[in-house]
C-alpha cells in the first residue's frame, strides 16, 4: 500500500506523526512524506522519504503576523466573560486564524494534487491544519486520516472541516478563501474532511466529541540523541524537568522565555533540576549552580523516566511524553493550543497550571512544591499513564487502517 503523510511545516507536529510513519515502514508499505521546503530536514531526519511541495510562502511568517494582529485586539470591550468574545469578534479572530491556512493550501495545492495523480497514493495521512491534503486524496479517490497532535484544538474553536460545521451548508462555515482553492479543484467543502481522526491523547487528556475517533498510543519522538548514563541513575532527590523548546517561542518576545523565573522559583524547593532546551536558547539561560543540570537538544524520552515533575509551556508534545512516563506538570502557558492544553492538564488533576498573569515566581515556587509533596497528583498522572498504554500500538493501528482501502 502507498500511504501519503501531509504535516503541516511545523517539525513538532510532524514529530507527531513519526510513529505512525514507522509503523507503515515497518508493516511493509511504501511511505512519502510531502511538505513544504522548511519542514524537509526534519522528514529526512527521521528516516522518511520526503517529497517537496510548495515553497512559495512561509507559514510560520503568517503565523507570527497573525499573532500581532491577535495581540492588538483590545480584549476588555470584547469580551462577553472571562475567555468568551463577543460572536462578532469571535468570527472576524476566526476569519484571521485561517489567513496562514489558506493561503499554505495554496502554496502546497498544485505541486501535491500533481504527485498524488502521479504517484497514486492508497491513503492520506495529514494534519488537522493541512487543507491541501482532501485536493489530493480527491485526485486519486483515496480516503483522509486525519492525525491529531494533541487535544482537538481546531474543532474546539470551529475551524472548518473538522466535524464541527452544519452537515446540511458545509460551506457556511468555510471562508471564502478556502472554498475557491477548493473549487479550482473540483472538491466540495464538507463538515468533516477526514473518514478517521487518528488520536494519540488519552481521554482524560482529550475533548469530548472526536469524530470517528480511532484511539492509538503515543510515541515520544524529539529528536536523534545520543543518552547520557547519568540519566538512567536514580537521583539522590527529587528530579524536576523544565523545558522550553515549544516552535511558538520562535513567535514571541524574550519574555515570554520563562526559564530564568522558573529556576529563581525552584531554588527553594528541594529538589535536582534539569533544564532541556534547544541549542539556540541556551545562551538565555542563566548561569547555574550544582543542582542545576542543562542539556540542549535532548529527547524529552530520555529524561523523563526518573523525574517527579516537569515545568513546561503547555505543548502537546511535552504534555503527551509526560503522560507517557506518568509525571505531573506544571503547565505555564503562553500562547495559542497552550491554554486549552493547560486547562486540560488541570481539569484532569495531574497538575497545576498558571497563565501568564499568574506566573509569578512565588506562585512556580508554590506550584513545584506541591507537585513534589501531594500525591494526588502522582496518582492521577498514573492513570493517565495506564489510558494512554491501553491505547491501540501504532502497528495495530496500521491494520485498522489497511482496511480503508
Amino acid at each position: 500500500m502507498r500511504v501519503l503523510f501531509t504535516p503541516m511545516a511545523w517539525p513538532t507536529h510532524y514529530y507527531q506523526m513519526v510513529g505512525l510513519v514507522w509503523a507503515f515502514r515497518a508493516a511493509g508499505h511504501d511511505v512519502r512524506v510531502a511538505a513544504q521546503p522548511a519542514l524537509l530536514p526534519a522528514v529526512t531526519s527521521t528516516g522518511g522519504i520526503g517529497v517537496q511541495v510548495g515553497g512559495g510562502y512561509d507559514l510560520m511568517e503568517g503565523v507570527a503576523d497573525l499573532v500581532k494582529v491577535r495581540k492588538s485586539v483590545d480584549q476588555g470591550p470584547n469580551m462577553v466573560g472571562p475567555g468568551e468574545f463577543h460572536a462578532d469578534v469571535r468570527a472576524r479572530l476566526l476569519e484571521l486564524r485561517m489567513v496562514p491556512h489558506i493561503k499554505t493550501a495554496e502554496d502546497m495545492a498544485e505541486d501535491l494534487v500533481t504527485f498524488a495523480q502521479a504517484w497514486r497514493p492508497d491513503l492520506v495521512v495529514t494534519d488537522p491544519l493541512c487543507y491541501a491534503a482532501p485536493l489530493a486524496a480527491a485526485a486519486v479517490g483515496a480516503p483522509v486520516v486525519r492525525h491529531l497532535w494533541g487535544p482537538d484544538m481546531s474543532r474546539h474553536v470551529g475551524l472548518p472541516g473538522t466535524g464541527t460545521g452544519p452537515e446540511e451548508d458545509p460551506r457556511a462555515a468555510w471562508p471564502q478563501g478556502l472554498v475557491d482553492v477548493y473549487e479550482r479543484y473540483g472538491v466540495k467543502p464538507s463538515a468533516d474532511i477526514a473518514d478517521v481522526t487518528v488520536d494519540t491523547c488519552p481521554p482524560s487528556l482529550q475533548l469530548p466529541g472526536v469524530p470517528n475517533r480511532m484511539p492509538m498510543r503515543y510515541t515520544a519522538y524529539n529528536g536523534p540523541a545520543i543518552a547520557p548514563s547519568w540519566v538512567l541513575d536514580e537521583p539522590d532527590r527529587p528530579r524536576i524537568l523544565v523545558t522550553w523548546s515549544s516552535s511558538w517561542q520562535a513567535l514571541m518576545t524574550d519574555e515570554a522565555f520563562l526559564v530564568p523565573r522558573i529556576l529563581e522559583a525552584l531554588r527553594p524547593v528541594d529538589a535536582e533540576v534539569v533544564v532541556a532546551v534547544r541549542a539556540h536558547d541556551r545562551a538565555r539561560v542563566p548561569e547555574t549552580t550544582g543542582d542545576v543540570r542543562v542539556v540542549e537538544d535532548m529527547p524529552l524520552n530520555l529524561l523523563l523516566p526518573t523525574c517527579r515533575a516537569i515545568v513546561h509551556q503547555s505543548g502537546s508534545g511535552a504534555a503527551l511524553t509526560a503522560a507517557l512516563y506518568g509525571v505531573p506538570h506544571l503547565a505555564l502557558p503562553q500562547v495559542a493550543d497552550e491554554g486549552l492544553v493547560c486547562d486540560q492538564i488541570v481539569a484532569s488533576g495531574v497538575g497545576v497550571g498558571l497563565k501568564a498573569d499568574e506566573a509569578d515566581t512565588g506562585a512556580i515556587t508554590t506550584a513545584a512544591a506541591s507537585l513534589l509533596s501531594e500525591e494526588k497528583f502522582t496518582i492521577a498522572a498514573r492513570r493517565i499513564r495506564d489510558e494512554l498504554l491501553a491505547q491501540p500500538s501504532p502497528a495495530d493501528v496500521v491494520r485498522s487502517l489497511e482496511k480503508l482501502r
